[in-house]
């Protein structure tokens, strides 16, 4: 009887002790809604915000405007896409479903701010092969940065280091922090890309 007992009484107390490091781990991951990442996206907001081009010396106003939205639409993004990644993390199972939150959150990202930006872009004037052509540049520009972080990211998850989930994520926001940082000169590579493209054009006020 007392084996029997004990028995009880170890299963119990292992069971509550792996409750209570869920439980820690789980507000751990929900408190990275406060990560440098956010204040990164804000950072790199201000910094695009008087972002000017021109043609031939002469101001691009239409050009200018759509740089400020594009990135704007990105960011935001970004923002939205990674703060729900926290919440799903924070019930995933184990790390290779967070991995493949993950990559999803990052193929969801791109799909999602495309089409924000194409619709915003025709409702201000710019016609469908235009809008499609300067978000096809952008994204040319950011392969070799996209492939940079996907690679760390996959490292992340074959690391011996991280054995966490919180650990994961913590080292996969640290990651898409420097990819945020660099979307602005990604950005006006594209846009340069295509001179006196949009001169002509009226962007439709905000």
């Amino acid at each position: 009887m007392s084996k029997l007992i004990d028995v009880i009484l170890n299963w119990t107390f292992g069971s509550l002790k792996s409750m209570i490091f869920k439980r820690r781990l789980t507000k751990k991951i929900l408190r990275l809604k406060y990560h440098m990442m956010f204040r990164v996206i804000e950072t790199t907001r201000a910094r695009i915000k008087h972002q000017k081009f021109y043609n031939n010396k002469e101001f691009d106003s239409t050009k200018s405007q759509m740089f400020v939205d594009f990135m704007n639409f990105k960011l935001d993004t970004v923002r939205d896409e990674f703060q729900n990644l926290i919440l799903q993390a924070a019930k995933s199972v184990d790390n290779d479903m967070l991995k493949d939150q993950v990559y999803n959150t990052m193929t969801n990202t791109v799909k999602v701010y495309i089409s924000k930006t194409k619709m915003c872009f025709i409702e201000k004037g710019i016609p469908y092969d235009d809008a499609t052509e300067i978000i096809t540049l952008f994204e040319k520009w950011r392969e070799e940065t996209i492939t940079v972080i996907s690679n760390e990211i996959t490292n992340i998850f074959a690391s011996s280091y991280h054995s966490t989930k919180y650990e994961n994520l913590l080292a996969v926001l640290g990651a898409i922090s420097i990819a945020i940082a660099l979307i602005p000169k990604d950005g006006v590579a594209a846009f340069n890309a295509i001179n006196g493209k949009f001169m002509e054009t009226k962007y439709k006020d905000r």
